[in-house]
């Protein structure tokens, strides 16, 4: 198909997000800034703009950005102190290191692809239900967007899930530091049917088998640099 939809944020969930935020600006040489909370889901994250150079949104088959603010970001997510941690327990099932849990995409026609993913039947796609969310920056400001989900993660997340950020601003548009996503890639068992659910939205992906690299485990892997060094995930 067409695809029309652009890189909107990769998300990297650990298990305590105060550590992590200081072991991935060793890593990178960048601190992330403070995000907010989720209110009611346990979790709070903190945000860097991520770069794509133009071979990886060649290859990923992704709508290039437009304008000089391509709007993309990197997400750490963890568990918010001020909450239940007990609230967190679904989102951050099985997460005991730095994983790279997610990603989305921010398709031109959302309610569109939802529909189409709806019909479809081979390959079958699940994008879930649709939820409205809401989370409160800092500043105070409440962002509103909405997003598909489904639980468990499809293909261990490496099915991405669609967002709309409707009339908010996008949080990529601030004056936020930056990483590069220098390679994004997948490990999967079985390739050729999570290649056929990547096609339906255009997307080509490396998927390898796991255990091929070291570390390997099922689901989403990156390869990010900043301006202090490098994180494989």
């Amino acid at each position: 198909m067409l695809n029309t939809s652009s890189f909107d944020h990769l998300v990297i969930a650990v298990p305590d997000l105060e550590e992590y935020v200081e072991q991935s600006a060793d890593l990178l040489g960048v601190k992330a800034i403070d995000g907010g909370a989720h209110p009611g889901l346990g979790t709070a994250n903190v945000l860097l703009g991520l770069e794509l150079g133009d071979d990886l949104t060649e290859s990923l088959g992704l709508a290039r950005p437009r304008g000089a603010n391509p709007l993309t970001y990197l997400e750490i997510l963890g568990p918010d102190p001020e909450q239940d941690p007990a609230s967190a327990a679904t989102r951050l099932a099985g997460i005991t290191s730095p994983t790279v849990q997610r990603w989305a995409i921010r398709p031109d026609d959302f309610d569109g692809l939802v529909t189409a993913a709806a019909r479809s039947r081979e390959p079958r796609v699940h994008l879930g239900e649709v939820h409205d969310m809401t989370r409160r920056k800092p500043d105070g400001t409440v962002l509103d967007w909405r997003l598909t989900r489904h639980t468990p993660l499809p293909w261990s997340g490496i099915q991405p899930f669609l967002i709309d950020w409707k009339d908010s601003e996008h949080p990529a548009s601030q004056e936020i530091p930056s990483v590069r996503l220098e390679r994004l890639w997948a490990s999967s068992g079985e390739p050729d049917a999570v290649g056929e659910v990547l096609g339906f939205f255009g997307i080509g992906l490396d998927i390898i088998a796991p255990g091929d690299e070291a570390g390997e485990t099922e689901g989403l892997h990156a390869h990010l640099k900043g301006p202090g060094g490098s994180w494989t995930l």
